[in-house]
Formats: C-alpha cells, structure tokens, sequence
C-alpha cells in the first residue's frame, strides 16, 4: 500500500540534475524519453500506516512504474495480503494503480498525483450484513527538500480501508506523511517517519469504540546491496480506541510495535 515513490521518477529527476549546471562543461546525458522499472520484493510483515496488511505474515509483492521525461509517471503495484484487509471472499490480493507529475523547482521536487487501492472480490463478502468496502481511492501532493518528504493524502471516494460505515462517506479522511532519509555511510541511509490518520470520525463502523485517528512512526536502515535494497524498520504506532478494535483481527493484534525486514530488486 503505498507510500512509495516511484523508482523510475527519482532516476529522472537525478538525470535532470546532473544534466544542468555544474555539468555544463561536459554533453549531458540523454534522458530517456520513457523508463519503465519493474520491481519485486518481500517483507517479513506488509505495514501500511502502522498496520499490518497480512496478518503478520511474510508478503511477496511487486510491481512496474514508467516515468515520462517531462515528469510524468504512472504505475502498478500489488502484495499479498490477509482477509482482514481484503475481505473473507476477497483474493489476498491488493492492486494499486497510481499516477502523477513531479517537478522540481528551485531544489523542491513537487509531486502531484492519484492513487487506487483495489482489493479484487472484497465486495463479494460481508462484514455485519455490509459490503466489505475495502477499495479506496485518494489524491495526494508531496514536497521534497533535500532528505525531508513531506506528503499529504485525501481520501475522494466513500471507503476507507474497510474502515466506513456503508450508509456514510469517508471521503476528506487524510493522512500526513513526513519521512526523513539520509546517507550515513555509502550506500546505506538512515530512514525516520511520522505518520497521522486524520479520520473522518464520523464514518467508523467502531465509532461507538472511540476515536478512529491515530499516530504511527518507524525509524530504521536501507542499504543497497548491488542493487537490491536491503531495509529494517522498528514500527510503532499511537492508537486510539477506535483504531485499536479496527485493527484486530481474531486473536492479533494488527498494530502492536514489530521489526520489520523487507529486500526489494528494481530492473
């Protein structure tokens, strides 16, 4: 799920930069005028938003991202996951579709765009007599300075996660994303997140439980490993009464604090 940013996009904007200025001395490299980066991974633990998406589990995933040197970029990407996040009659499956433009200016890198999360056959079940709403759709705009990422996503559709009470709207739910990522050694780099779901209190199926929003951070290492990248991130969260009995599932508890090892290869 989803809080990436696309691979073949972060290449152009760093051919951009090389091509300009300082290098005016030598021919720029041409920058291709599409890139198309396919990517596959596995994590320990698929957390999206402090919560995990497969029940604990380990989670294959994967997906393609093709970037326009004019900025433009579009993608999909898909994981395993359980049928708390899909649904019971759901696939396991979460397919998102995602697409954007990103720009920089004046060493900011803005980044417009909209995203799709898809849980293929979760209509088909039911949770309390209601249609398991678990496809979400968000815009959202991000800024980059130096090793700070400041995001922000809102929600435009009614569902939120499987999250929403089915006669209400979630629609103007947000999450703010501020992630810092810096070198400290070559190539490995110091990751530190701070993450806030601002809910739409009034949408929860758990309203009658308390509060649905909720805080959640990690910190943790990346390294690249000839090419595959090589993170651990210790994940932690502030939840909320509401949040807690959304994100439990049987006898697990969804949001409880975990180190987190994932390996992800970009072609």
């Amino acid at each position: 799920m989803k809080t990436y940013l696309t691979l073949s996009a972060i290449a152009l904007a760093a051919a951009a930069t090389l091509s300009s200025g300082a290098m005016a001395q030598t021919a720029p490299a041409e920058v291709p005028s599409v890139t198309i980066t396919p990517n596959i991974g596995i994590t320990s633990d698929y957390r999206f938003r402090g919560l995990s998406q497969n029940n604990k589990n380990p989670a294959l995933q994967g997906g393609v991202d093709v970037a326009f040197k004019e900025g433009f970029y579009l993608g999909t990407w898909a994981s395993q996951v359980s049928d708390w996040a899909a649904g019971s009659k759901g696939d396991n499956l979460e397919v998102d579709f995602y697409g954007g433009f990103k720009k920089e200016i004046s060493g900011l890198t803005f980044d417009f765009g909209a995203i799709a999360y898809y849980y293929p056959g979760s209509r088909k079940g039911s949770d309390s007599g209601t249609d398991y709403a678990a496809n979400t759709e968000e815009v959202y705009v991000g800024v980059t300075y130096g090793p700070a990422l400041f995001k922000v996503n809102y929600v435009v559709g009614d569902n939120y996660f499987a999250s929403t009470d089915t006669t209400k709207s979630a629609r103007g739910t947000k999450y703010y994303d501020l992630t810092l990522t810096q070198e400290i050694a070559p190539k490995l780099s110091l990751v530190a997140h701070a993450g806030y779901t601002d809910y739409k209190e009034s949408a929860s199926v758990n309203i009658g439980t308390g509060k649905f929003s909720y805080a959640d951070y990690y910190v943790g290492l990346t390294y690249d490993l000839d090419g595959v990248i090589i993170s651990g991130k210790y994940h932690t969260n502030d939840m909320s009464a509401g949040s807690k009995a959304y994100a439990t599932a049987g006898t697990k508890t969804l949001y409880k604090d975990a180190f987190v090892l994932s390996l992800t290869k970009a072609f």
